[in-house]
Protein backbone atom coordinates (compact mmCIF):
# COMPACT_ATOMS: atom_id res chain seq x y z
CA UNK A 1 0.00 0.00 0.00
CA UNK A 2 1.30 3.64 -0.47
CA UNK A 3 0.57 7.02 0.29
CA UNK A 4 -0.61 9.28 -2.22
CA UNK A 5 0.12 13.44 -1.91
CA UNK A 6 -1.85 16.18 -3.62
CA UNK A 7 -0.47 19.49 -4.11
CA UNK A 8 3.34 18.24 -4.45
CA UNK A 9 4.77 21.24 -5.81
CA UNK A 10 3.64 23.71 -2.94
CA UNK A 11 5.82 23.71 -0.25
CA UNK A 12 3.84 22.04 2.22
CA UNK A 13 3.54 19.11 -0.24
CA UNK A 14 7.16 19.03 -0.92
CA UNK A 15 8.55 19.05 2.22
CA UNK A 16 5.59 16.41 3.24
CA UNK A 17 7.47 13.80 0.56
CA UNK A 18 10.39 14.93 1.72
CA UNK A 19 9.95 13.92 5.32
CA UNK A 20 8.49 10.53 4.40
CA UNK A 21 11.14 9.99 2.11
CA UNK A 22 13.87 10.30 4.56
CA UNK A 23 11.82 8.24 7.22
CA UNK A 24 11.18 5.26 4.14
CA UNK A 25 13.34 4.89 1.76
CA UNK A 26 11.25 2.09 0.11
CA UNK A 27 7.74 3.77 0.53
CA UNK A 28 5.81 4.52 -2.55
CA UNK A 29 4.48 8.05 -2.59
CA UNK A 30 2.42 8.59 -5.44
CA UNK A 31 2.00 12.30 -6.27
CA UNK A 32 -0.82 13.68 -8.65
CA UNK A 33 -0.28 16.10 -11.27
CA UNK A 34 -2.71 17.75 -14.20
CA UNK A 35 -0.97 18.76 -16.55
CA UNK A 36 0.51 16.80 -19.75
CA UNK A 37 4.07 16.54 -17.95
CA UNK A 38 5.00 15.64 -14.66
CA UNK A 39 5.91 18.80 -12.59
CA UNK A 40 10.00 18.94 -12.57
CA UNK A 41 12.73 19.60 -9.61
CA UNK A 42 11.45 16.84 -7.71
CA UNK A 43 13.84 13.92 -9.01
CA UNK A 44 15.39 13.80 -5.06
CA UNK A 45 11.83 12.69 -3.83
CA UNK A 46 11.50 9.59 -6.50
CA UNK A 47 7.83 10.18 -6.56
CA UNK A 48 5.45 7.78 -9.08
CA UNK A 49 3.69 10.86 -10.53
CA UNK A 50 0.34 9.66 -11.50
CA UNK A 51 -2.50 11.51 -13.49
CA UNK A 52 -4.81 13.23 -10.86
CA UNK A 53 -7.78 16.22 -11.21
CA UNK A 54 -9.67 17.82 -8.02
CA UNK A 55 -12.16 18.93 -10.58
CA UNK A 56 -12.66 15.00 -12.33
CA UNK A 57 -12.87 12.39 -9.95
CA UNK A 58 -12.32 9.92 -12.01
CA UNK A 59 -8.98 10.58 -12.65
CA UNK A 60 -8.82 10.57 -8.84
CA UNK A 61 -10.47 6.90 -8.44
CA UNK A 62 -7.79 5.42 -10.51
CA UNK A 63 -5.06 7.82 -8.81
CA UNK A 64 -5.84 6.23 -5.08
CA UNK A 65 -5.68 3.14 -6.37
CA UNK A 66 -3.73 0.45 -3.89
CA UNK A 67 -3.63 3.77 -1.64
CA UNK A 68 -3.92 3.51 2.00
CA UNK A 69 -3.03 7.20 3.17
CA UNK A 70 -3.76 10.54 1.73
CA UNK A 71 -2.05 14.08 2.53
CA UNK A 72 -4.44 16.49 0.78
CA UNK A 73 -2.52 19.59 0.65
CA UNK A 74 -3.86 20.90 -2.77
CA UNK A 75 -5.74 23.94 -2.30
CA UNK A 76 -6.90 27.05 -3.88
CA UNK A 77 -5.86 30.50 -1.91
CA UNK A 78 -4.57 33.16 -4.48
CA UNK A 79 -6.56 36.43 -4.43
CA UNK A 80 -7.03 36.91 -7.88
CA UNK A 81 -9.15 34.04 -8.48
CA UNK A 82 -13.00 33.90 -8.79
CA UNK A 83 -15.26 33.01 -5.23
CA UNK A 84 -16.72 30.02 -8.11
CA UNK A 85 -12.91 28.47 -8.11
CA UNK A 86 -12.78 28.80 -4.61
CA UNK A 87 -15.30 26.40 -4.22
CA UNK A 88 -14.68 24.28 -7.19
CA UNK A 89 -11.20 23.38 -5.51
CA UNK A 90 -11.62 23.83 -1.60
CA UNK A 91 -15.11 22.29 -1.82
CA UNK A 92 -15.83 19.97 -4.39
CA UNK A 93 -12.46 18.96 -5.24
CA UNK A 94 -12.04 18.10 -1.69
CA UNK A 95 -15.06 15.89 -1.95
CA UNK A 96 -14.54 14.43 -5.02
CA UNK A 97 -10.98 13.38 -3.88
CA UNK A 98 -13.06 11.50 -0.68
CA UNK A 99 -15.45 9.91 -2.91
CA UNK A 100 -12.79 8.47 -4.76
CA UNK A 101 -11.26 7.51 -1.51
CA UNK A 102 -14.04 6.15 0.04
CA UNK A 103 -14.47 3.84 -3.53
CA UNK A 104 -11.02 2.56 -3.57
CA UNK A 105 -11.33 1.42 0.04
CA UNK A 106 -8.01 3.71 1.40
CA UNK A 107 -7.75 4.12 5.05
CA UNK A 108 -6.50 7.04 6.31
CA UNK A 109 -6.87 11.03 4.75
CA UNK A 110 -4.58 14.03 6.18
CA UNK A 111 -6.70 17.19 5.19
CA UNK A 112 -5.11 20.81 5.09
CA UNK A 113 -7.63 23.68 6.74
CA UNK A 114 -6.96 27.07 7.64
CA UNK A 115 -7.50 29.02 10.71
CA UNK A 116 -9.10 31.60 8.42
CA UNK A 117 -12.16 29.70 9.35
CA UNK A 118 -12.22 31.86 12.06
CA UNK A 119 -12.53 35.15 10.62
CA UNK A 120 -10.72 37.91 11.85
CA UNK A 121 -12.97 39.42 14.70
CA UNK A 122 -11.36 37.33 17.63
CA UNK A 123 -10.71 38.01 21.26
CA UNK A 124 -7.61 39.07 22.93
CA UNK A 125 -6.57 35.73 24.12
CA UNK A 126 -5.52 32.50 22.11
CA UNK A 127 -8.59 30.75 20.78
CA UNK A 128 -9.01 26.89 21.17
CA UNK A 129 -10.09 24.60 18.05
CA UNK A 130 -13.76 24.60 19.07
CA UNK A 131 -13.91 28.17 18.72
CA UNK A 132 -17.03 29.61 16.92
CA UNK A 133 -16.30 29.62 12.65
CA UNK A 134 -17.37 32.91 10.99
CA UNK A 135 -16.01 32.97 7.36
CA UNK A 136 -15.55 36.93 5.82
CA UNK A 137 -14.64 35.87 2.33
CA UNK A 138 -15.14 33.01 -0.27
CA UNK A 139 -11.72 31.23 0.42
CA UNK A 140 -12.46 30.72 4.25
CA UNK A 141 -15.62 29.32 4.03
CA UNK A 142 -15.00 27.23 0.86
CA UNK A 143 -12.06 25.78 3.44
CA UNK A 144 -14.52 25.47 6.18
CA UNK A 145 -17.09 23.59 4.34
CA UNK A 146 -14.43 21.38 2.50
CA UNK A 147 -13.09 20.43 6.14
CA UNK A 148 -16.75 19.56 7.37
CA UNK A 149 -16.90 17.76 4.46
CA UNK A 150 -13.64 15.62 5.89
CA UNK A 151 -15.15 14.47 9.05
CA UNK A 152 -18.60 14.16 7.78
CA UNK A 153 -17.58 11.35 5.35
CA UNK A 154 -15.09 9.89 8.04
CA UNK A 155 -17.96 9.62 10.33
CA UNK A 156 -20.41 7.59 7.68
CA UNK A 157 -17.58 5.34 6.17
CA UNK A 158 -15.46 4.85 9.21
CA UNK A 159 -11.98 6.03 8.04
CA UNK A 160 -9.12 7.80 9.79
CA UNK A 161 -9.34 11.50 9.40
CA UNK A 162 -7.28 14.55 10.78
CA UNK A 163 -6.94 17.99 9.16
CA UNK A 164 -4.47 20.85 10.35
CA UNK A 165 -5.38 24.70 10.36
CA UNK A 166 -2.34 26.56 9.51
CA UNK A 167 -1.59 30.24 9.71
CA UNK A 168 0.73 31.76 6.46
CA UNK A 169 3.16 29.28 5.57
CA UNK A 170 6.68 30.32 4.79
CA UNK A 171 9.84 28.89 4.06
CA UNK A 172 11.61 27.74 0.99
CA UNK A 173 9.84 26.64 -2.29
CA UNK A 174 6.98 29.44 -1.03
CA UNK A 175 5.90 31.61 -4.50
CA UNK A 176 3.10 33.23 -2.71
CA UNK A 177 3.61 35.01 0.74
CA UNK A 178 7.12 35.16 1.33
CA UNK A 179 7.79 36.90 -2.19
CA UNK A 180 4.46 39.40 -1.61
CA UNK A 181 6.30 40.12 1.90
CA UNK A 182 9.98 40.60 0.48
CA UNK A 183 9.08 42.85 -2.39
CA UNK A 184 7.49 45.41 -0.27
CA UNK A 185 11.22 46.32 0.82
CA UNK A 186 13.36 45.12 -2.17
CA UNK A 187 11.30 46.87 -4.70
CA UNK A 188 10.95 50.06 -2.07
CA UNK A 189 7.41 50.28 -1.45
CA UNK A 190 5.59 52.24 0.83
CA UNK A 191 4.15 50.06 3.49
CA UNK A 192 1.02 50.37 4.91
CA UNK A 193 0.85 50.08 8.62
CA UNK A 194 -2.80 50.05 9.42
CA UNK A 195 -3.87 50.91 13.32
CA UNK A 196 0.12 51.51 13.97
CA UNK A 197 1.14 47.74 12.77
CA UNK A 198 0.11 46.47 16.33
CA UNK A 199 -1.72 43.33 14.67
CA UNK A 200 -0.54 39.98 15.95
CA UNK A 201 0.22 37.99 12.86
CA UNK A 202 0.81 34.02 12.67
CA UNK A 203 3.00 32.15 10.80
CA UNK A 204 4.08 28.77 10.34
CA UNK A 205 7.40 27.28 8.12
CA UNK A 206 6.63 24.43 5.56
CA UNK A 207 8.49 21.92 7.48
CA UNK A 208 6.62 22.35 10.83
CA UNK A 209 3.35 21.81 8.92
CA UNK A 210 4.42 19.14 7.24
CA UNK A 211 6.20 17.02 10.54
CA UNK A 212 2.92 17.98 11.91
CA UNK A 213 0.65 16.48 9.21
CA UNK A 214 3.40 13.53 9.60
CA UNK A 215 2.98 13.03 12.99
CA UNK A 216 -0.97 13.47 12.67
CA UNK A 217 -1.29 10.38 10.40
CA UNK A 218 0.75 8.35 12.73
CA UNK A 219 -0.92 9.15 15.94
CA UNK A 220 -4.52 7.04 16.38
CA UNK A 221 -5.44 10.27 19.12
CA UNK A 222 -5.12 12.98 15.91
CA UNK A 223 -8.52 10.35 14.48
CA UNK A 224 -11.60 12.90 14.27
CA UNK A 225 -9.84 16.28 15.38
CA UNK A 226 -8.58 19.48 13.82
CA UNK A 227 -5.81 20.84 14.87
CA UNK A 228 -3.84 24.36 15.28
CA UNK A 229 -0.41 24.18 13.79
CA UNK A 230 1.40 27.76 15.01
CA UNK A 231 5.05 28.05 14.65
CA UNK A 232 5.38 31.69 16.24
CA UNK A 233 3.73 35.24 16.33
CA UNK A 234 4.56 38.84 15.34
CA UNK A 235 3.47 42.15 15.21
CA UNK A 236 3.14 43.71 11.40
CA UNK A 237 5.44 46.19 12.30
CA UNK A 238 8.00 44.01 13.82
CA UNK A 239 7.21 41.67 10.14
CA UNK A 240 8.57 44.40 8.26
CA UNK A 241 11.39 45.44 10.57
CA UNK A 242 12.53 41.86 10.60
CA UNK A 243 12.45 41.36 6.56
CA UNK A 244 14.37 44.59 6.49
CA UNK A 245 17.02 43.07 8.27
CA UNK A 246 17.11 39.83 6.39
CA UNK A 247 17.45 41.48 2.69
CA UNK A 248 19.41 44.24 4.63
CA UNK A 249 16.97 46.96 3.40
CA UNK A 250 15.47 49.45 5.39
CA UNK A 251 10.82 49.90 5.90
CA UNK A 252 9.50 52.89 4.51
CA UNK A 253 6.20 53.16 6.77
CA UNK A 254 3.25 55.00 6.32
CA UNK A 255 0.65 54.87 8.75
CA UNK A 256 -3.14 54.76 8.10
CA UNK A 257 -6.75 53.86 9.98
CA UNK A 258 -8.23 50.69 9.19
CA UNK A 259 -11.65 52.82 7.91
CA UNK A 260 -9.42 54.53 5.10
CA UNK A 261 -7.93 51.02 4.15
CA UNK A 262 -10.72 48.76 4.15
CA UNK A 263 -12.49 51.25 1.78
CA UNK A 264 -9.63 51.99 -0.52
CA UNK A 265 -9.44 47.87 -0.47
CA UNK A 266 -13.07 48.00 -1.57
CA UNK A 267 -12.33 50.57 -4.29
CA UNK A 268 -9.46 48.64 -6.04
CA UNK A 269 -11.62 45.32 -5.92
CA UNK A 270 -14.44 47.12 -7.72
CA UNK A 271 -12.11 48.63 -10.28
CA UNK A 272 -10.22 45.60 -10.73
CA UNK A 273 -13.24 43.66 -11.44
CA UNK A 274 -14.19 46.27 -13.95
CA UNK A 275 -11.27 45.96 -15.49
CA UNK A 276 -10.67 42.35 -15.08
CA UNK A 277 -7.56 42.32 -13.59
CA UNK A 278 -6.29 42.07 -9.86
CA UNK A 279 -6.30 44.68 -7.70
CA UNK A 280 -3.58 46.57 -5.91
CA UNK A 281 -5.45 46.30 -2.48
CA UNK A 282 -8.00 44.07 -1.06
CA UNK A 283 -10.40 44.35 1.66
CA UNK A 284 -8.88 40.58 2.96
CA UNK A 285 -5.51 41.83 3.11
CA UNK A 286 -6.58 44.60 5.15
CA UNK A 287 -8.23 42.17 7.40
CA UNK A 288 -5.05 40.35 7.99
CA UNK A 289 -2.90 42.56 8.42
CA UNK A 290 -4.86 44.79 11.16
CA UNK A 291 -6.56 42.45 13.52
CA UNK A 292 -4.77 40.59 15.95
CA UNK A 293 -5.24 36.69 15.84
CA UNK A 294 -3.93 34.13 18.07
CA UNK A 295 -4.51 30.33 18.70
CA UNK A 296 -3.75 27.84 21.50
CA UNK A 297 -1.73 24.94 19.89
CA UNK A 298 -1.40 22.75 22.89
CA UNK A 299 -4.13 20.47 21.66
CA UNK A 300 -1.72 18.97 19.07
CA UNK A 301 1.01 18.79 21.30
CA UNK A 302 -0.75 17.13 24.65
CA UNK A 303 -2.68 14.54 22.19
CA UNK A 304 0.37 14.11 18.99
CA UNK A 305 3.12 15.39 20.90
CA UNK A 306 4.35 17.90 18.51
CA UNK A 307 6.09 21.12 18.90
CA UNK A 308 6.88 23.62 16.35
CA UNK A 309 10.76 24.47 15.68
CA UNK A 310 10.79 27.54 13.65
CA UNK A 311 10.85 30.82 14.56
CA UNK A 312 9.05 33.53 12.26
CA UNK A 313 12.93 34.99 11.55
CA UNK A 314 13.98 31.77 10.46
CA UNK A 315 11.26 30.60 8.53
CA UNK A 316 11.85 33.95 6.79
CA UNK A 317 15.44 33.66 6.33
CA UNK A 318 14.79 29.89 4.31
CA UNK A 319 12.30 31.10 2.39
CA UNK A 320 14.53 34.25 1.26
CA UNK A 321 17.79 32.06 0.41
CA UNK A 322 15.79 29.80 -1.73
CA UNK A 323 14.28 32.85 -3.45
CA UNK A 324 17.83 33.90 -4.04
CA UNK A 325 18.64 30.72 -4.91
CA UNK A 326 16.31 30.09 -7.68
CA UNK A 327 16.22 34.08 -8.73
CA UNK A 328 12.72 34.43 -7.69
CA UNK A 329 13.62 37.86 -6.21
Amino acid sequence: MSILITGITSGVGYFVAKQLREKNSKLEIKATFRSKNPPDNLEDLDLNFVKGDLTKKDTLVEALKDVKTVFHVAGEAREDVSDELYFQINYEGTRNLLEAFVENNCERFLHVSTVGIYGYKLPSYPIKEDHPKKSYNAYHESKWIGEKEVFKQAREHGFFASAVRPPYIVGPRDRQMGPKLFEFLLKDKKIPLINNGKANLSFVHYVDLAEAMIKCSEKEEANGEAFHVIGDSISAKELFETIGKICNKKPNFFKINYQVAYGIGLISEIIAKIKRSSPKLTTRRVNQFSRSRMYDISKIDELVGFKPTYSVRAALEDAYNWMKEVNFV
